[in-house]
């Protein structure tokens, strides 16, 4: 038995009521420490990411959102694993009060804040009146908005508030966060039902639909104080983080310590936060958030105002722990356990800079709608400096039933502009092989946008978003021809045909290899590509490996490289085949290319054309997940960009607009019914 689990100041076995990349964290450094962990899942065999760190897993018949939330079964589990401690990470029942209680009343360690902290904090109304009272600025506000209990009241409010303060205006959940239950309005016209929609996806992620109005700050920074707190008082600042680089008002890339702040702003943030946190005798890690003004040179102080409080361990802890060099779970792991902190955390100074990119299944050029699905590889490089927090394994499937974050990639280095480098060179190097994500993004945002030389505000991503498609459009053309070759020979080594666009892969060919292959199947059902147009371009695979094969899905990955004039690109791989079908996924230069071949889709071009306009009179989701609202009915007629209906998907909810303008001939769902991805849900009139 490892001698650390006879010290009395810990636990001995933790109980992680979660799951994903926040459950390998928490194990990790519980491994270190000697304590033995549970968590739970639903797989026969339990997932590779965490095999190596979690001491034993309970079989639970499905990991879904509403196990998580059930925080009677959290303890009943955890008791009956025979744990002395629970940790709930982030998310789920981290910032339940009530479920705080009641793993003390059972007897059992709970990871975290007391539940009187936790209550002060809960609600973002409660939380500016207490944040007032202890001298934090705020902004102004309107607190506590009840849609369900008096909508005619709420509304009053609403219209009163904002004919004083005027647009825009930003409506939240009053208890959440994480971009849930959020929208900013800017015109009469929308403020009631945009807070409806905000109240509903509250309700829906939170299970309050209370809501929270404030004055919409035109050029904000989000600036947020990290804290530890002890049981006997004690409230030190562990630096501060920028986390401004947003969409959907949702953070992706984070950094510590925040870049151009003026340190007189600096140290009257630490100073707030320390001074809202004892005043509501808050203990365990926590984090103040606030708002600064983005237009405000850093020559001066910059006014700043308090948003709110995170009552828990938040997604961006890794950068704040690699530039002051402690681990932010084992402290809350003492904390809990009765530790009283050294007075040396409270003087701990950052060293170089630190930059966190999270890593999402979904579209960016779709609203950031999520992609949930099969993953055909998952590739993580690693190298001097950079940190790695995974909720995934090297073949795995992204549910719907959860939050589409699957990594966390950690770049540390002696300055901010080597730390973005190094992010920046590890994304192109990586490879997620799925039918959509975010790493070409985040590899603009930390390699070649406006993000690397000056202060952003929280609109970036949203201002710049034309910016990162033609700078995408661009490079992906730069690199058609090699990706093109490269997925020839992917096609050629890992099956019998393939599909896709004209590629330009031999000398004195005439045609693809692509087409050549395909001819060679199907005869005369596919025409030939055109005649190559660059004669030194040829790729060659130099590894390759069966990774998985359940049931008639067998899934490949390796390396290869193309040779284009007098250089080489060297490029991930995988397919995945399932019966006749196969997925082939390359990555160039951070970039993915992606063909389907099917027999199907190797059938004359027209028989394609006749499926498009079979499928033009049908209106499908766009993500799967549970239809929450339907805007229209059968016989109405709509314009084009009007909203069809809203779908809750990954805890979020997305309107799907109409592409088009006309009768709706009849609506195929109803409000509450599952739909999944491609689904028809409505018909338009021939």
């Amino acid at each position: 038995m490892n001698p650390r689990l006879k010290n009395p100041e810990l636990c001995k076995r933790l109980f992680i009521a979660n799951r994903g990349e926040i459950a390998r964290r928490i194990a990790l450094t519980a491994q270190r420490l000697g304590i033995e962990t549970v968590a739970l899942t639903d797989r026969v065999t339990p997932p590779a990411y965490l095999a190596d760190v979690i001491t034993v897993f309970h079989h639970v018949p499905e990991e879904t959102t509403a196990l998580y939330l059930n925080g009677n079964e959290m303890i009943k589990l955890a008791k009956l694993c025979e744990c002395d401690a629970i940790h709930p990470g982030f998310g789920f029942l981290s910032e339940n009060a009530v479920f705080a209680e009641a793993v003390a009343s059972a007897g059992l360690i709970w990871v975290g804040p007391a539940a009187t902290g936790i209550k002060a904090m809960a609600s973002k109304a409660a939380a500016r009146t207490l944040a007032l009272k202890a001298s934090v600025p705020c902004i102004e506000g309107l607190d506590g908005i009840d849609l369900d209990r008096d909508p005619e009241l709420a509304a009053t409010q609403l219209r009163k508030f904002a004919k004083s303060t005027g647009f825009p205006l930003l409506i939240k959940a009053a208890f959440g966060g994480g971009g849930k239950g959020m929208r900013i309005v800017h015109d009469e016209d929308a403020l009631i039902e945009q807070s409806h929609r905000a109240a509903s996806e509250a309700k829906s992620s939170f299970g309050n639909g209370l809501l929270v109005v404030e004055r919409y700050l035109e050029s904000p920074r989000h600036v947020e104080v990290q804290i530890l707190a002890d049981k006997s008082g004690q409230v030190f600042a562990i630096g501060d983080r920028d986390c401004s680089l947003q969409r959907r008002h949702q953070k992706i890339i984070e950094e510590a310590p925040a870049p151009d702040l003026h340190e007189t702003t600096r140290k009257a943030m630490q100073t707030a936060a320390i001074g809202l946190a004892k005043s509501v005798g808050y203990d365990s890690a926590g984090t103040v958030e606030f708002l600064v003004d983005g237009k405000a040179p850093a020559t001066s102080p910059q006014p700043f105002y308090f948003l709110e409080m995170n009552t828990r361990l938040q997604v961006e802890h890794p950068v704040s722990e690699e530039v002051f060099g402690l681990d932010l779970v084992e402290w809350q792991l003492r904390i809990a356990c009765g530790t009283t902190m050294p007075a040396s955390l409270g003087k701990l100074l950052p060293r170089g800079h630190s930059v966190e990119a999270r890593i999402y299944a979904e579209d960016v050029h779709q609203n950031f709608f999520p992609a949930p699905g099969p993953v055909s590889s998952f590739i993580t490089p690693s190298s001097p400096g950079i940190r790695w927090e995974t909720g995934l394994d090297t073949v795995d499937e992204v549910t719907t039933r959860f939050d589409p974050m699957v990594a966390k990639l950690v770049a540390t280095a002696e300055s901010r502009e080597a730390a973005l480098a190094r992010l920046t060179q590890t994304l192109k190097a990586m490879f997620l092989a799925n039918s959509a994500n975010n790493i070409s993004l985040l590899t603009w945002l930390s390699g070649f946008s406006g993000f690397r030389s000056k202060v952003v505000s929280t609109h970036f991503i949203a201002d710049a978003m034309p910016e990162f498609l033609k700078w995408e459009k661009a490079e992906r053309a730069k690199l058609e021809t090699a990706a093109t070759a490269a997925l020839d020979a992917v096609a050629f080594s890992t099956g019998l045909t393939s599909h896709g666009p004209a590629s330009h892969t031999r000398a004195g060919a005439g045609e693809s290899l692509a087409a050549q292959l395909t001819r060679a199947a199907f005869g005369s059902l596919v025409k030939a590509a055109p005649a190559p147009s660059d004669h030194n371009t040829m790729a060659h695979l130099h590894h390759e490996k069966i990774l998985a094969q359940d049931g008639t899905t067998t899934t490949r990955m390796g390396l290869g490289s193309v040779r284009m004039a007098s250089r080489h690109l060297p490029f991930h791989f995988a397919s995945r085949q399932t019966g006749g079908d196969r997925i082939l996924f390359v990555n160039l230069c951070g970039h993915n290319f992606k063909r389907e071949i099917t027999k199907i889709s190797l059938v004359a071009p027209t028989s394609r054309a006749s499926a498009r306009q079979a499928t033009s009179l049908h209106v499908s989701a766009p993500v799967p997940g549970k239809i929450v609202a339907i805007k229209v009915s059968a016989g109405v007629e709509v314009e084009e960009g009007a909203a069809v209906l809203v779908i809750e998907s990954m805890k979020m909810e997305f309107e799907v607009k109409s592409q088009r303008q006309g009768r709706i001939e009849s609506v195929d769902v109803t409000v509450g019914e599952q739909v999944s991805a491609g689904q028809t849900v409505a018909r338009w009139s021939p």
